[in-house]
C-alpha cells in the first residue's frame, strides 16, 4: 500500500508537470499519462521497496504502447527528469525505472535515468 504522503507527492507533481510533454505526435504520452503509470512504482523506486507492486508492474506494461513510438523514450525521459527537478530530489533516485521491466518480467526498454542522461539522445 502506498503511503499517503507519496500520494500527495505524485498528485502535486502530475499537475505540475502535467503538459510539459505534449508534442505535436497524438502517440506520444503526456507528462500526466506517464507520471500516473509511474505512481504506483514510487515506493520501489524511492522508498526502497524491495520488489514493484503489481500494480506497478501493470502501469509498466501500460507505457508499452508509447515506448515505441517516434518520441516516446524521449517524453518518458523528460517527463521523469522534469518530475524529479520540481519534487526536488536528485535525478539519480530514479535510475531504478529503467529496471522495472525486467523486474516485473516484461519485455519493454524503458529509457535510463540519471543526471547524466540526455533525453534527446
Amino acid at each position: 500500500m502506498m503511503h499517503p504522503i507519496t500520494k500527495i507527492i505524485a498528485v502535486v507533481i502530475i499537475s505540475m508537470v502535467s503538459g510539459a510533454a505534449m508534442g505535436a505526435d497524438p502517440q506520444s504520452p503526456y507528462c500526466d499519462i506517464i507520471l500516473d503509470h509511474f505512481t504506483p512504482c514510487l515506493p520501489y523506486i524511492l522508498q526502497g521497496e524491495v520488489n514493484p507492486a503489481k500494480v506497478c508492474c501493470d502501469g509498466v506494461l501500460g507505457l508499452t504502447q508509447y515506448t515505441n513510438a517516434k518520441g516516446g523514450q524521449q517524453d518518458i525521459c523528460d517527463c521523469v527528469k522534469a518530475a524529479a527537478i520540481l519534487m526536488g530530489a536528485p535525478v539519480d533516485n530514479f535510475s531504478k525505472i529503467s529496471s522495472l521491466p525486467k523486474t516485473c518480467g516484461l519485455s519493454v526498454t524503458l529509457p535510463p535515468i540519471s543526471s547524466g542522461t540526455d533525453c534527446s539522445q
